[in-house]
């Protein structure tokens, strides 16, 4: 199997699949996300390509799904799936008007523990896919097969195509020409020249007085019985953020990756101690973050957002992490190994 098939999900909707009296469900182009995951569609006359990555708890660190997958039917409301590495019947997705739903019986495309079930909600307008310029002459369609088979149609230099561009840019990435039919397929990644959607003016950051309370070095605390430990993994970091005042920021160690954000927003929570945050990545939106106070004394608080403390919640503040016992992974191969 290919890179590019390795990296995203293509979902071939074939005309003649539809269920008879069903009709498409109007075009859902775009890319949704949720806690756990980011569904993507490029909706074509002729197909639809679908990317889905998702990631869930999986003991104590994370899994992930990434799928190759065909739609074998469709109706109104359900796409059946089917893929190399999952078996017939096993993955679904329902359509609905306000959202949409992945679901099935441990796929082969997930890690062990998937629960089986992503929602995607459709209240709010998806983001809309890049807008890239072709810079070949002569640049064809590809298939979602194993071999990427060449198709006819194609796009010459200097057409305008949307395409969905995954974070590990693979060799093929799903795209559509709009002409007197939209065609949907795979184009060469490095033939496109793209921009993202026109980001909204940057939202001002917050002052740096207001963020004095939250200012400092925080870590993540995994809960052990009754109690709390520091958890270290074998081959990742410990989780943990730390709020810098002077120009608003937070830099967040995730485990084996990190990322920082402005903090462009600071309201009073519900609570003594409590705040609702707004976190803004440079050229992304914001990411409503809740901030609770669960024991003062010991400098326990709690995070919850829809993705960035979407699988850790429990911080310590790192002036009283001495309190509590660092427990470090088990079986961790050593380099010498």
């Amino acid at each position: 199997m290919g890179n590019a098939m390795r990296h995203w999900m293509g979902i071939v909707v074939g005309m003649g699949a539809l269920a008879a009296g069903a009709q498409p469900a109007g075009d859902a182009t775009g890319v949704y996300k949720t806690a756990g995951g980011k569904l993507a569609i490029v909706q074509g006359d002729n197909e639809t390509l679908v990317h889905y990555q998702g990631s869930f708890p999986q003991g104590d660190s994370a899994g992930t799904c990434e799928c190759t997958l065909v739609v074998k039917s469709k109706t109104a409301t359900r796409w059946t799936l089917a893929g190399p590495d999952l078996a017939p019947g096993k993955l679904s997705l329902d359509v609905a008007p306000g959202r949409f739903v992945l679901a099935g019986a441990n796929p082969g495309c997930c890690g062990a523990g998937w629960p089986g079930r992503e929602e995607f909600s459709r209240a709010q307008a998806a983001t809309p896919p890049a807008s890239c310029k072709v810079s070949a002459p002569r640049v064809y369609f590809q298939a979602t097969d194993e071999g990427n088979t060449q198709r006819k149609a194609y796009v010459v230099q200097g057409d305008t195509v949307e395409a969905y561009i995954p974070a590990t840019e693979p060799d093929l990435v799903p795209a559509r020409f709009k002409g007197k039919k939209t065609t949907a397929g795979l184009l060469q990644r490095t033939q496109l020249e793209c921009t993202a959607a026109p980001a909204a003016a940057a939202p001002p950051a917050v002052k740096a007085e207001q963020l004095q309370p939250l200012a400092g070095k925080w870590v993540e605390l995994t809960k052990k019985g009754k109690g709390y430990v520091i958890y270290k993994p074998c081959a990742a970091e410990t989780r943990a953020f730390t709020i810098q005042p002077d120009g608003a920021r937070m830099e967040i160690q995730l485990g084996q990756e990190s990322t920082s954000a402005r903090v462009t927003k600071l309201q009073p929570g519900a609570g003594t101690g409590a705040y609702v945050l707004e976190l803004t990545p440079e050229g992304g939106q914001g990411e409503q973050v809740e901030w609770k106070v669960t024991d003062a004394a010991k400098g326990i608080v709690s995070l919850t957002s829809p993705e960035l403390f979407s699988q850790s919640h429990t911080y310590v503040r790192d002036a009283k992490k001495g309190a509590f016992r660092v427990e470090a992974e088990k079986n961790c191969e050593s380099e010498h190994d």
